[in-house]
């Protein structure tokens, strides 16, 4: 049983040490570009971040560099961002179908959220990392919360859509979290996070009074 996990130790930091080599790598290939190099901690963050989570590495890594990098350059503050793919894939010699397929396996694999703006392009926030977001959030279950107690206390009744208009209206003009111009995608975030709280503390509340009121 000690033999398995010393085993299983040293195939982890032979990993470890496998990753840290192919993001070093990454890192000069990515340099090689006339591109904004000071995204590249973010690149490299990414991908560490993917490289941990999959089992296997990607033959091609070097397609999943530039598409952690075409991420890192598309988060919302980054508006307006208007670049064709076809024209950022032409940059690095890569295949737009290539570029779609690896970001699509990072985005999932990590969990990030992806928005749209009105022309339709896109915009990625890691929603484990990113301060805006995280602070968004706590303005959300603050403001809810708020709302709930209201509704308990004085019997006024809960609007998700105006709560999320006030919220959003907190988050995105007198915060400055987020361009005003993304304001109706990030309405359409707060709104779903409102109604899944409202549900949750409903829920709960119906149980509390089950339990001790009824």
């Amino acid at each position: 049983m000690i033999e398995l996990s010393q085993y299983k130790r040293q195939l982890l930091n032979a990993k470890d040490r496998i990753t840290i080599d192919l993001i070093k790598q990454g890192e000069e290939f990515i340099k090689e570009f006339d591109v904004n190099h000071g995204l590249l901690i973010d690149t490299v963050t990414i991908i560490y971040k993917y490289l941990k989570n999959i089992d296997r590495f990607p033959q091609n890594l070097f397609k999943f560099y530039i598409a952690a990098f075409y991420i890192s350059e598309r988060h919302p503050k980054a508006f307006p961002k208007h670049e064709k793919r076809e024209n950022f894939c032409r940059k690095f010699g890569m295949k737009q179908s290539a570029l779609e397929y690896s970001v699509k396996k990072i985005v999932s694999t990590l969990g990030f959220l992806t928005i749209f703006d009105d022309m339709n392009y896109p915009y990625y926030i890691d929603p484990k990392n990113d301060i805006g977001y995280k602070l968004m959030k706590n303005v959300v279950k603050k403001g809810t919360d708020k709302a709930i107690m209201d509704f308990l206390l004085n019997k006024n009744p809960v609007n998700s859509q105006i709560l999320a208009e006030d919220l959003t209206s907190q988050v995105i003009l007198k915060m400055s979290l987020f361009p005003e111009e993304l304001f109706r995608q990030f309405f359409n975030l707060i709104f779903e996070m409102v109604e899944d709280q409202l549900q949750e503390l409903y829920y709960n509340y119906i149980e509390l009074q089950n339990k001790y009121f009824i």
